[in-house]
């Protein structure tokens, strides 16, 4: 039996949080002692006795695709008895109208759709799941065959009650929101007066009860904590809010971590290229102690996929000690105007595992340094 065979299959209650990847095929860029998420999915559903609870931005698969035995999965654990309950984001319902369909001809499953705004404002972001009330994963992956095939991503499984109990709370408040499309009156609560080592913190503060800290305001704390390096990589990062409005929560942090002597390393996607946000990037680049890189991957051997090939992972290692992933961009509208979720893992080992996924992909072939005096096109997604 292999390594990762043996990670899988090890009791969970013996298990710390296990971080989990996903590769673009063809990309050498896999880390040996990680597992992937499509195995790591598999095994969760698989293992479900009594519950499984998700929360997607949206569903896409195709026949040949990594989501289709997993699909399959969740349809034989419907058959079994378990309870299957999914949210979707209002949004993205049409991507993939068939699998919709699957999901919600589960037996006795529930799907209902999320939104609370208009147009991308008010949207289910998030994308984790719940099994058995104790078994969970959230990652950058949404339920789609490219997230597990061809574009990077980083999740966590985990069985930490400080995480698990916090991240069922959330769906609760949503699926009833869902149900009653009014917003809740949230349970109430104190915000936790000392940080665990493993805390979970969310997105937007109108849906987040006081006993989960908001997301934004902790990210700002740790990046106004960092005392050697940050290391950051994402989709995306605008300090553009709508069409022109300057927001500068995270930038100011930024700069305001380089300038006191942090060293600090933003590795965004070539996404990220369209004016204004490349404006922006190219001002922090030219800030001593701040370097961005941008990464872009080829196409598949296969041909063109639309909405792939894409570095899509979202985390940060702070001081080699602490480990930040989660389902944000860095950009306002997902701290403020939709559901996402963070994990704050004050872990060595974890931000060491982070930091190796962060290094290769910096140091590979398919990351460049910005050039601030370079005009950039943006990437064609479709």
């Amino acid at each position: 039996m292999g390594f990762l065979s043996l990670l899988l299959s090890a009791p969970l209650a013996a298990q710390a949080p296990q971080l989990v990847q996903s590769i673009p095929e063809g990309t050498g860029l896999e880390q040996t002692d990680l597992p992937f998420a499509k195995d790591v999915w598999l095994d969760m559903i698989r293992g479900a006795k009594r519950s499984v609870d998700m929360a997607e931005f949206y569903v896409a698969s195709t026949s040949d695709g990594y989501l289709e035995p997993i699909l399959r999965e969740l349809e034989k654990a419907g058959a079994r008895g378990v309870k299957v309950r999914i949210m979707l984001s209002t949004l993205m319902l049409d991507e993939d109208q068939p699998s919709v369909a699957r999901l919600r001809a589960i037996p006795g499953a529930e799907v209902l759709a999320f939104g609370f705004g208009e147009g991308k404002r008010g949207i289910l972001h998030a994308k984790y799941f719940i099994v058995d009330n104790e078994d969970a994963f959230v990652g950058s992956q949404n339920l789609d065959w490219r997230s597990l095939q061809h574009i990077h991503e980083t999740g966590l499984r985990f069985r930490t009650p400080t995480l698990v109990s916090p991240l069922r709370d959330i769906f609760q408040i949503d699926w009833e929101f869902c149900k009653t499309h009014k917003l809740p009156t949230l349970p109430k609560g104190a915000a936790p007066s000392s940080m665990p080592a493993f805390e979970l913190v969310a997105s937007p503060p109108s849906l987040t009860p006081p006993s989960i800290r908001a997301a934004l305001p902790s990210l700002q704390e740790l990046l106004g904590q960092a005392k050697t390096r940050i290391r950051i990589q994402l989709l995306t990062y605008s300090t553009v809010s709508g069409k022109t409005r300057f927001w500068p929560a995270l930038d100011n942090a930024l700069r305001a971590a380089a300038v006191r002597g942090v060293v600090v390393q933003l590795l965004v996607s070539d996404w990220n290229l369209a004016r204004p946000a490349v404006d922006h990037l190219k001002s922090l680049a030219l800030i001593p102690n701040l370097e961005v890189r941008i990464t872009s991957i080829p196409e598949s051997s296969k041909g063109h996929i639309p909405f792939a090939r894409v570095v899509h992972s979202k985390y940060m290692t702070v001081d080699g000690s602490l480990l930040w992933l989660g389902t944000s961009n860095w950009g306002e509208d997902y701290f403020m105007d939709s559901r996402n979720v963070e994990l704050i893992l004050r872990d060595p080992a974890l931000a060491a595992q982070g930091d190796r996924i962060f290094e290769q992909l910096w140091n590979s072939r398919y990351a460049s340094r910005l050039d601030p005096t370079r005009t950039y096109i943006p990437r064609v997604r479709e």
